[in-house]
């Protein structure tokens, strides 16, 4: 057998290791997958090429007369650690809420809502099947794993928060945010002046609802909307000075039922 000179032995090294490494590498994906589901003509997963943006799969899908798209969901993987972070910081704050006598049961039965509530992924996002073809700004590059999902048109609100227990209410056209309160227990440790709505399309407002400051209040919500009660301010004591505002973006995270009525 002839034997290399040492001069070419490290070159022959590095030819080594580069067909070695040539060998193992993984082909790029020639697609990416992402999953419809709810009311929709053509529900599961569905594949598309790399560069396809979200129009391309919501038309695939072709959502049903009667899908709810103020209320459909886009669920995206990239958004899982920062919700998990948000999750695990509101789940502390109440542990410590729940130290102080005057807070505890309202941190308690908190808690056991939050806990319940998965992290989901959620990102707003024009699910409108028309307009978000014809828009630049919002008609984004899918990702591989992005689901989305279409509930049909919801009847209700619910108000959860500083409240006895989350209230479900029939939704009433052009009725006033504060005006669902009066039907629920609410707690004396309630912030009377503010009120947070999540719209069903997952974007969150602050609204004040006290004679001072109620010319900032909406005009209505759409059914499937949540209104989260804060706690007031003089109860957060040791905890994040944000946790209202951060609860009601976990809220916001959460999709409506694919099988509401």
């Amino acid at each position: 057998m002839t034997r290399l000179p040492p001069v070419f032995r490290p070159l022959l090294g590095l030819m080594l290791v580069a067909g070695v490494a040539g060998a193992s590498a993984q082909p790029q994906a020639s697609s990416l997958q992402v999953i419809v589901e709810g009311a929709v003509q053509a529900p599961g997963p569905q594949d598309f090429a790399p560069d396809a943006r979200y129009a391309t799969a919501v038309l695939a899908a072709r959502p049903t007369a009667d899908a709810y798209v103020l209320g459909a969901a886009l669920l995206r993987r990239e958004a899982l650690v920062l919700q998990r972070r948000l999750k695990a910081g509101i789940e502390h704050d109440l542990q410590q809420l729940a130290l102080n006598e005057a807070t505890a049961g309202f941190a308690n039965q908190l808690a056991s809502v939050v806990d319940a509530m998965p992290v989901t992924g959620r990102v707003t996002a024009l699910l409108d099947p028309r307009p978000l073809e014809l828009s630049t700004a919002h008609n984004r590059l899918l990702a591989d794993g992005d689901r989305f999902i279409y509930p049909r048109r919801p009847t209700t609100v619910q108000v959860m928060g500083a409240v006895g227990n989350t209230c479900v209410l029939a939704h009433k056209p052009l009725q006033q945010a504060r005006d669902y309160l009066r039907h629920c227990n609410v707690l004396p440790l309630a912030d009377r002046d503010w009120l947070y709505v999540i719209q069903p399309d997952g974007n969150v407002q602050r609204i004040g609802i006290a004679l001072w400051n109620r010319g900032q209040e909406l005009a209505a919500l759409a059914p499937g909307a949540t209104l989260y009660v804060p706690l007031a301010a003089k109860w957060l004591g040791e905890v994040d000075a944000g946790f209202n505002a951060q609860l009601a973006s976990f809220i916001a995270t959460q999709p409506l039922p694919v099988g509401q009525p």
